[in-house]
């Protein structure tokens, strides 16, 4: 096996084997070329919230080796700032760069449109108006997400309002740098949990990502097995998991 320096969204297609994230969450027109090693690969990826990272996937020998090579060759981007590695690999990638903090994380995707819930009918769309009540809501329910509120375009962001007008559930649509729907935000006012509320703004935006797209993403903290529960029974699947670390010192000097 031989280092390959991949140029195109095609190449790292057809090396990862039609891998549904990269095929539905790497854009098209690449940050830069990626590498593969047998089963490997590695890719400069945009965040969602535009932070370059290496994307790293394969076997944890073959990544041990790839990532070894892009060091020792010091192929790296220099201004790479994290790494976003299938878990299992992980070791490969923390034996060849100094990693810091992180999170693990999963990935997934539909393509069937989910049957309507019931709590539906209670969902009203949200605008710019709403920022104050969004922001708060996510700020005490729903500290760790990456949603923006309106800080892009073509967000679609949905929620519910209690009797006394208090914003208790939320989620948003939006593309993904590859221009696929991704959903984030998805947050219920803990006194409002377990009632239907997170299923009805998932099940709602999927319909309507995957009537116009015929697909729709998200990604979601591996710890919130609550979150897994309602996804997969919405339909989800092709479960990636992930773990994500910052580095703790530049490429360049590792």
């Amino acid at each position: 096996m031989t280092l390959e320096h991949l140029t195109s969204h095609a190449e790292i297609l057809d090396h990862s084997a039609d891998d549904a994230f990269v095929r539905y969450d790497l854009p098209t027109a690449l940050e830069q070329p990626g590498w593969g090693y047998g089963d490997a690969l590695a890719v400069p990826r945009l965040s969602q919230l535009r932070r370059l990272g290496l994307l790293v996937m394969g076997p944890v020998t073959e990544v041990d080796h790839l990532v070894g090579e892009l060091v020792a060759r010091d192929l790296l981007p220099h201004d790479v700032g994290s790494v976003t590695v299938a878990a299992p690999a992980l070791p490969g990638v923390a034996a060849h760069l100094d990693l810091a903090d992180g999170n693990d994380w999963e990935w997934m995707y539909a393509a069937a449109e989910p049957s309507a819930v019931a709590a539906e009918d209670r969902l009203v769309s949200l605008s710019e108006t709403d920022l104050p009540d969004l922001q708060g809501l996510l700020e005490r329910a729903n500290p760790r997400t990456d949603a923006r509120p309106f800080e892009s375009p073509d967000q679609t962001w949905v929620g519910v309002r209690d009797a006394v007008g208090r914003l208790v559930a939320c989620g948003v649509r939006e593309p993904n740098h590859a221009g696929y729907p991704i959903l984030s935000g998805i947050t219920v006012d803990p006194a409002q949990r377990g009632t239907g509320l997170g299923v009805a703004v998932t099940a709602y935006l999927t319909r309507q990502a995957v009537a116009e797209v015929g697909v729709c993403t998200l990604g979601m903290y591996s710890d919130n097995d609550v979150a897994r529960r309602v996804y997969t029974g919405l339909g989800y699947g092709d479960i990636h998991r992930w773990s994500s670390r910052r580095l703790a010192r530049a490429v360049s000097s590792a």
